[in-house]
């Protein structure tokens, strides 16, 4: 497995990536210009995992300063069905994390996350604890 930061050029394969590993009904370009809101706004925060020369797995990521330091979200981190259960998610989130350790403010590492027990339990064994999230919704028609 090898892990780059992400370029314009991976935008389309992280869109079907996206696509296929959230089982999404967007179309390419849908999911393309979701994917490239984020990239857009923090490059350096976005990473792709290569494994058997394609894209694998990705992690969409931004920073902000809070009044106790900088925050880091994670918007979305995907792997392939074809390669899941292989440590790519793992080893995104912990390449983030270790991008932004070198800086000499706190980082709280915040993923948002549907309450799903399988991801709960994912973040949970990379040492995140749950903390008190509210979520607000409303459909208009």
């Amino acid at each position: 497995m090898d892990i780059r930061s992400m370029k314009d050029g991976d935008l389309d394969p992280v869109a079907g990536l996206y696509i296929a590993a959230y089982r999404a009904s967007w179309s390419i370009p849908s999911a393309r210009a979701y994917i490239e809101k984020f990239y857009r706004f923090e490059p350096a925060s976005c990473m792709v995992a290569l494994e058997d020369g394609r894209i694998g797995g990705a992690i969409l990521a931004y920073t902000f300063e809070r009044e106790f330091g900088v925050v880091l979200y994670i918007q979305e981190l995907m792997v392939h069905p074809d390669y899941q259960s292989r440590g790519i998610g793992k080893t995104l989130v912990g390449r983030v994390r270790e991008g932004l350790s070198k800086t000499p403010t706190r980082v709280k590492v915040t993923p948002l996350v549907k309450a799903d027990t399988t991801v709960l339990n994912f973040y949970n064994s990379l040492g995140f604890e749950k903390d008190k999230a509210v979520s607000f919704s409303l459909d208009i028609e």
